[in-house]
């Protein structure tokens, strides 16, 4: 990722993070100006917004719960269909 600075839109390179959560899905960067003629010093925000494509785990999770549930002639024909 990188950040540019407000001002001047040089590099600017992440000094700190603070999360500003347990989930550790919202921070506010500390973030310093790459340009000398520059120098800002500032702070962004950074969180979570949504996912594209969810965890490979999550889904492998979720489908296992789902099978788990229907009855074992449902699973039968599920596999024929599938398998």
């Amino acid at each position: 990722m990188q950040i540019n600075c407000p001002h001047c839109q040089h590099k600017a390179h992440i000094a700190s993070r603070n999360n500003l959560n347990d989930e550790k899905t919202i921070a506010d960067l500390y973030c310093n100006c790459s340009n000398p003629a520059c120098a800002a010093r500032f702070v962004m925000q950074l969180g979570f917004q949504r996912w594209i494509n969810p965890p490979v785990t999550n889904t492998l999770e979720l489908a296992a719960s789902l099978i788990g549930k229907l009855s074992k002639a449902d699973r039968v024909a599920l596999l024929k269909e599938f398998g």
